[in-house]
């Protein structure tokens, strides 16, 4: 993905953020100057401890990661996803319950 060098200046440094978020759960991504590079492996992420850092964007990839994930995700910060979402983990119980 390239293209989106604006995401180094938002809450924090969201390029940077998503490559170590995901990075620890197992997927294979390099961070480009404006983007990322993904890899695609095989398998499932394996899932972990991600650190949304204050950003209520990285708070829901770490959810949504966390689905797919085989030992899920546990989101430090989680609650800055009320920021622009209030309702976001109810909706997201509620498909996952379907």
């Amino acid at each position: 993905m390239r293209g989106a060098e604006e995401l180094r200046l938002k809450e924090t440094d969201r390029i940077e953020a998503v490559t170590d978020g995901l990075k620890t759960l197992g997927a294979r991504i390099r961070s480009r100057p404006d983007g990322w590079i993904v890899t695609g492996v095989p398998r499932r992420l394996k899932g972990g401890r991600m650190d949304a850092r204050g950003d209520h964007r990285i708070a829901m990839l770490g959810a949504v990661a966390g689905l797919s994930s085989r030992e899920g995700v546990d989101i430090l910060d989680a609650e800055t996803v009320a920021i622009s979402f209030p309702g976001f983990f109810d909706l997201l119980e509620s498909v996952v319950r379907r």
